[in-house]
């Protein structure tokens, strides 16, 4: 089992290095071409389709694979969970915050996860012996740790559209920002003052990123998820978003 997850990463890594390279040549004008609504609610562009089908090229043979843009793929007792290109707004709209996320479920748990940052390179890599964070193009790897930086912003996902939950941080002087792609955002957990999400219910957005935050405090204040990796901040976020 461990030389299988150890080359289920390998070809994830693969597979990303690959997407990265295409990326990193420039979006072709092909790229931003619309296609059917995908199986995860939203529209469908052409880079997605062409990340999903690097993904397929390099895991099918791990299990079915159940895909944001395609839907389930393949058969298989093992499901690894992607989506191709998270944040694909930001990366049509050449706003550097977009990458991927893939997950391995076996047995109903998640034992692997990786989420890669396609703007600036780092890929993110997660299993029960280790939690990584390196860049595509040289993979040189290193443990995550927790910032202690106390001068840090937190990141609320769709904080754009709540605007009662965005006061209630204001009027605390709490800074935020709204980068728009889920899955990164829960793998910069570590580093950030916080994470707060108003609505973490699609697989392909949050099972590797939830993996990586498992260390972190989390709960649920009025149907928003907070996560934060100091226990103190942790306790005074969920007083101020009680509102």
């Amino acid at each position: 089992m461990r030389n299988k997850k150890i080359n289920f990463l390998s070809q994830v890594i693969k597979a990303n290095q690959k997407i990265y390279k295409i990326l990193q040549k420039g979006m072709k004008k092909s790229y931003f071409k619309k296609f059917e609504v995908g199986a995860g609610g939203d529209v469908s562009s052409k880079i997605d389709l062409i990340a999903e089908e690097i993904f397929i090229k390099y895991l099918a043979s791990f299990g079915r694979i159940n895909s944001e843009e395609s839907g389930i793929i393949g058969e298989g007792k093992d499901e690894i969970i992607i989506d191709p290109i998270d944040g694909s707004t930001n990366c049509l709209s050449l706003f550097p915050y977009f990458g991927s996320s893939v997950a391995l479920r076996q047995d109903g748990k998640i034992t692997v996860g990786v989420i890669a940052n396609f703007a600036n390179g780092d890929i993110f890599i997660k299993d029960k012996n280790q939690f990584k964070v390196a860049k595509l193009h040289n993979l040189k790897f290193k443990d995550v740790k927790k910032t202690k930086n106390d001068k840090i912003v937190g990141i609320f996902e769709k904080g754009y559209k709540e605007n009662h939950q965005g006061d209630l941080l204001r009027k605390n002087d709490i800074k935020y920002r709204v980068p728009g792609a889920i899955a990164l955002s829960l793998a910069y957990g570590h580093y950030v003052d916080f994470l707060l999400f108003a609505n973490l219910s699609r697989d392909y957005d949050i099972m590797a990123g939830l993996y990586m935050c498992e260390d972190l405090h989390i709960s649920t204040i009025n149907g928003y998820t907070l996560i934060c990796k100091d226990k103190k901040r942790h306790k005074f976020l969920k007083e101020v978003l009680k509102g």
